[in-house]
C-alpha cells in the first residue's frame, strides 16, 4: 500500500494536468499513487495511465469537483490523502516534510504548507499561519492544494460536500476542524497555485452566497452549545465576508466599465454598495484621485 493517495480531479484540463501530475511523480517520497479523476472532460485523459504506473485513472460523468474528489478518495488505496487542483503544482519536498509533521503530532486534523498565488505579473507569496477552527471562521483560509489529511478524518466528516460549487474547501475545514483539533502548518512554501481566468473562484456572488449560509450553520451549533467565543468568530467572519466580497465586485464592476457594460457596472456596483459602503468609497475616491492625477499630467505635458 502506498504511503499517500493523491487526488486530481480533471476537467477539460487541457497541457496543465501534465505539468501538476509531474510535480507529483518527481516528489522526494517517491511511496505515492495519483488518482486523477476525470470529471466528464470533452475528450477524455485516460493518457495520464501512460506517464508513470503510480497514476491510476477513473472517469466520471460531469458531476463537479466535489463529487469528483470523492470519488477519487473511495478509489484510493492509502490512509494518507493529499489533493492536487489540475492547474496547480508541488515542490519536490512536499509530501516528505507534511509526512515527518504529522508524524510527530498525530492528533493533527490536518496537514497544510505554504504557498505562492502565481499570477501572470509574478508571485505573491502566501502568509502561512497557525489554523484554528475560529481562525478560519474570521478571517483564516487554507489551501486544498497543500492539504494532506489522514483519509479516516476525511471520511469521518463526510468529506466534500458535493452541493457546494465554490466555498467547499473552507467548508471542509471547518468540519475537520470543528471538533477541537487543530491543522499543522509546513512553513514552507510548496505549492504554486495559479492564479487565471478560468478560476473557479472568480465566480464571487456565488462564493459569498455559500459563505455566509455556511457561517449560518456554524452559528446555530455554537449558539446550541452557548460558545460564546464562536459566536464572536462568526460575527468577525460575516465581517470580512462582507469586505472581501465587497472588493470582488468592485473589481467586477470595473471590469463591466472596460467592456462598456453599463449594466453590470450598476449591477456590480450595487452589490459592492450594499456589501460595504467603506469600500466603494475607497474605491470611487481612488478612481477620482487618477483621474484627476492623470488629468494633471496632461496639462502638464500640453504646456
Amino acid at each position: 500500500m502506498p504511503r499517500v493517495s493523491v487526488v486530481v480531479p480533471a476537467y477539460n484540463p487541457g497541457d496543465l494536468l501534465t505539468r501538476s501530475l509531474s510535480s507529483v511523480l518527481t516528489q522526494s517520497m517517491a511511496d505515492l499513487e495519483v488518482v486523477v479523476v476525470d470529471d466528464g472532460s470533452r475528450e477524455p485523459q485516460e493518457w495520464v495511465t501512460g506517464l508513470d504506473p503510480r497514476v491510476t485513472y477513473v472517469r466520471q460523468e460531469n458531476r463537479g469537483v466535489s463529487s469528483a474528489r470523492n470519488v477519487g478518495v473511495a478509489a484510493a488505496r492509502s490512509d494518507w490523502i493529499a489533493f492536487l487542483d489540475q492547474d496547480d503544482e508541488w515542490l519536490p519536498e512536499k509530501l516528505a516534510l507534511q509526512l515527518d509533521l504529522v508524524a510527530a503530532n498525530p492528533r493533527a486534523a490536518f496537514c497544510c504548507t505554504g504557498f505562492d498565488w502565481v499570477r501572470p505579473e509574478g508571485a505573491v507569496h502566501g502568509d502561512p499561519a497557525r489554523l484554528t477552527y475560529r481562525g478560519l471562521l474570521s478571517t483564516q483560509s487554507a489551501l486544498l492544494s497543500s492539504m494532506l489529511v489522514a483519509r479516516e478524518d476525511y471520511e469521518a466528516v463526510g468529506g466534500h460536500d458535493p452541493l457546494l460549487v465554490q466555498m467547499q474547501d473552507w467548508d471542509l475545514f471547518l468540519r475537520l476542524t470543528m471538533g477541537g483539533r487543530d491543522p499543522v502548518m509546513v512553513p514552507d512554501r510548496l505549492v504554486r497555485y495559479h492564479l487565471h481566468g478560468e478560476n473557479a473562484s472568480r465566480d464571487y456572488a456565488t462564493a459569498m452566497r455559500e459563505r455566509l449560509s455556511i457561517l449560518d450553520r456554524h452559528e446555530a451549533r455554537a449558539r446550541r452549545l452557548g460558545d460564546g467565543m464562536t459566536l464572536a468568530a462568526v460575527d468577525r467572519g460575516r465581517s470580512r465576508t462582507r469586505e472581501l466580497f465587497a472588493h470582488q465586485a468592485v473589481d467586477a464592476a470595473r471590469e463591466a466599465g472596460r467592456s462598456h457594460d453599463g449594466r453590470g457596472v450598476f449591477e456590480h456596483g450595487t452589490r459592492a454598495g450594499r456589501l460595504s459602503p467603506a469600500v466603494v468609497a475607497t474605491a470611487v475616491g481612488q478612481a477620482v484621485a487618477a483621474r484627476v492625477h492623470g488629468r494633471g499630467r496632461g496639462s502638464g505635458e500640453r504646456a
